[in-house]
């Protein structure tokens, strides 16, 4: 299992950028049932709050459009959350703090890694990968 950050998503809602929004297509097409995207609970939120405030998208539209990607089998939300080494995350370097959560909360609900743009995440945010 795969995990994604929030600019995935964001790039599949809006299709904003067409090279970034056609190597998300293809991470979502190679993906399936039996190994599916993770999305924990932070990259929801993120997700919500970027479609609202950066896109101007209306409340209810915005958590409609993240419920229909999220309502595909090739996508998993969890089951359970588990913070298992939650006490270091307040010791990253990274400037994001989020990124370090939803890094963490991937890896610790069984994701191999977490797909992002974010080339300074991927730089320094254990467990994270540039989707280029």
């Amino acid at each position: 299992m795969i995990g994604i950050d929030t600019n995935i998503i964001v790039r599949l809602l809006t299709r904003d950028d067409p090279v970034q929004f056609d190597a998300a297509v293809s991470l979502v097409k190679s993906s399936s049932a039996e190994h599916p995207l993770f999305v924990n609970p932070v990259v929801m939120l993120e997700a919500v709050w970027v479609l609202e405030k950066v896109y101007k998208v209306d409340r209810m539209m915005a958590r409609q459009q993240l419920a229909g990607l999220l309502d595909t089998v090739e996508i998993k939300v969890p089951e359970t959350l588990r913070m298992e080494n939650c006490a270091q995350w307040f010791t990253s370097p990274h400037s994001d703090f989020s990124d370090v959560v939803i890094a963490e909360l991937n890896r610790a609900n069984g994701c191999e890694k977490t797909m992002t743009f974010d080339r300074k995440a991927a730089n320094s945010v254990p467990g994270m990968e540039l989707l280029a």
